[in-house]
């Protein structure tokens, strides 16, 4: 597929700007992922106002991460099937009118916990159709080229919004203006909405599925892709270890609304504050992979980021004061993009052009849709065990899986010889 190029010379931090598609997508999916974060953290500290229990906050992280498990991986198929553009619009949609409702029903006083459960479902069904779409049509707009830049550029995006994000909430909740959190969303889907129909009329190549619905079934398309990842078992080793940080590792945002208000007395401003350096420090790390990136062995950077994501968390168990826990987390969100960052790009040079949806549906499946799992297993351990107790152990079992499949992998997973061409 033919992509249009600035004839002006990027640096090479920048270098998938060279595509105007890029450029266009990337500015709306930044600020589609502020409202993102800005909601998610708002109806966090909200069912912990409701309910005063952790474990509800969990099961909050449950439903929202459920459909994520459940239909990623044929989000990832109608990406490989359908115009993958016009499908982006059509979820970006959906997940506004959520939000505006989210916020209507706060404003009227009408918001309950089971209002809360069910719009949440509402927006993990959209993100588990949007996120494999998203991801494999970063690929189409950058190509194999700039893949890395381009995966390191949108992971600076989400997390200039996962940094931004708890802060804008932090202190709207502050300023009793809860509501505003989600009319937030809502404005910023519109944004992305605009950006991705512009694409669509100005590039209208990548609007087009790589193959036809009548090629294949799903299920051939499901034996098809099972068949390929077997194959491949560096991506196998791959998705397992994935799997595991799904579980163990990135339900930790569950906890933190009780680290803040429970374990460090913090109030919802500095509550969110602390969710914010989290982000920076995952907006630092997309940084230094944009730069450097290109300059490094992927799997070296995947590996690091597998030991030291869990050993951060395990310090953030036993901070004991705000500044000490953004600091710990700043470092966990630098090495978490770092981990994931090289995962992805492993993933996408190392599948087809047709299976690169499905891929992708797989790798948000292993990633974020076991989440609720987790969740709901933090939320349970929080409840009974401690919330330092239950963060320290679960990063504890992560780090020793990743040394486990280490060892299982052999020299696959260390020497050269098994990393292909594209990972150096």
């Amino acid at each position: 597929m033919q992509r249009p190029r600035s004839s002006f010379t990027w640096p090479r931090v920048l270098a998938s700007f060279r595509h105007p598609g890029y450029r266009v997508f990337l500015p709306g999916q930044a600020l589609a992922l502020l409202g993102t974060w800005v909601q998610g953290t708002a109806q966090r500290w909200l069912v912990l106002e409701l309910t005063g229990d952790p474990f509800y906050v969990g099961l909050l992280g449950a439903v929202a991460g459920l459909p994520l498990l459940f239909f990623s991986l044929a989000g990832g198929i109608l990406a490989d099937r359908i115009p993958k553009v016009s499908f982006l619009i059509a979820i970006q949609t959906l997940i506004m009118i959520q939000a505006i409702i989210f916020g209507v029903l706060i404003d009227y006083n009408l918001i309950s916990l089971g209002a809360i459960l069910g719009l949440a479902l509402v927006l993990g069904i959209g993100m588990a159709f949007e996120v494999p779409a998203r991801q494999s049509l970063v690929y189409d707009l950058v190509g194999k080229e700039d893949i890395t830049n381009g995966i390191a550029m949108h992971s600076m995006a989400f997390n200039l919004a996962r940094f931004g994000g708890p802060a804008i909430a932090g202190l709207l909740m502050q300023a009793g203006m809860m509501a505003e959190c989600f009319y937030f969303k809502a404005l910023s889907a519109i944004g992305i909405i605009w950006c991705l129909y512009y694409v669509k009329r100005r590039f209208p190549q990548f609007n087009r599925p790589l193959r036809q619905a009548a090629e294949a079934s799903p299920l051939s398309d499901i034996r098809e892709l099972a068949s390929f990842i077997m194959e491949k078992r560096l991506l196998f080793l791959i998705l397992l270890n994935i799997m595991g940080f799904g579980i163990l590792l990135l339900p930790y945002s569950i906890l933190l609304p009780s680290l803040g208000r429970d374990v460090l007395g913090l109030n919802a401003k500095y509550y969110g504050l602390m969710c914010a350096a989290n982000g920076l420090g995952a907006l630092i790390g997309a940084g230094f992979v944009a730069q450097f990136g290109h300059t490094g062995n992927r799997m070296k950077w995947w590996r690091l980021g597998a030991i030291l994501f869990p050993l951060s968390l395990m310090g953030v168990a036993f901070s004991r004061s705000f500044w000490d826990a953004c600091l710990l987390l700043l470092l966990s969100g630098f090495v978490m993009v770092i981990c994931s960052t090289s995962a992805i790009s492993l993933l996408q040079i190392h599948s087809s052009n047709e299976l690169r949806g499905r891929i992708m549906g797989l790798f948000t499946t292993s990633f974020m849709g076991l989440f609720p799992f987790g969740s709901l297993i933090q939320g349970k351990l929080a409840s009974a065990f401690g919330i330092r107790e239950t963060l320290f152990g679960c990063a504890l079992v992560a780090l020793g899986l990743s040394l486990s499949l280490w060892g299982w992998g052999g020299n696959l997973l260390w020497s050269k010889k098994g990393h292909g061409s594209g990972c150096d």
